[in-house]
């Protein structure tokens, strides 16, 4: 501690701040550690109508890896502050809407060529 700063008293957590108000308590730092790093299961993302058809359109299905990659990238793109990204997969690509956690439109990736995307703040490449 720096010389220069004296305490009146020792500083010692009460466990009632504004920090920990609404938080589950963790005894030790191991506890912190894994609620910190902990995975949750993505959460659900909606597709609007023009989606839907475009996915229709594609032959393109949500169920399985590529609905779970696509959920996966809303989260990411979220906790970076994105609001309408491109996200890019093996087997196709996607314009969302981050904030309302929407799926805009789906691209075949062979669309991709010699085409501009317009009003994005971000890209998202999965595998």
């Amino acid at each position: 501690m720096d010389p220069r700063i004296t305490l009146s008293r020792p500083l010692v957590p009460t466990g009632d701040t504004a920090l920990n108000r609404g938080r589950p308590a963790a005894t030790n730092f191991g506890q912190i550690l894994s609620v910190a790093f902990s995975k949750s299961e993505p959460q659900p993302f909606k597709i609007s109508a023009h989606a839907e058809k475009r996915l229709q359109e594609r032959h393109l299905s949500l169920d399985g890896p590529l609905g779970k990659s696509l959920a996966e990238a809303f989260d990411e793109l979220g906790a970076k502050g994105a609001r309408d990204s491109l996200v890019v997969t093996p087997h196709a690509a996607f314009v969302v809407n981050v904030p309302s956690r929407t799926l805009v439109t789906a691209l075949d990736l062979s669309e991709l060529r010699d085409r501009v995307i317009t009003h994005i703040d971000s890209v998202s490449v999965k595998k």
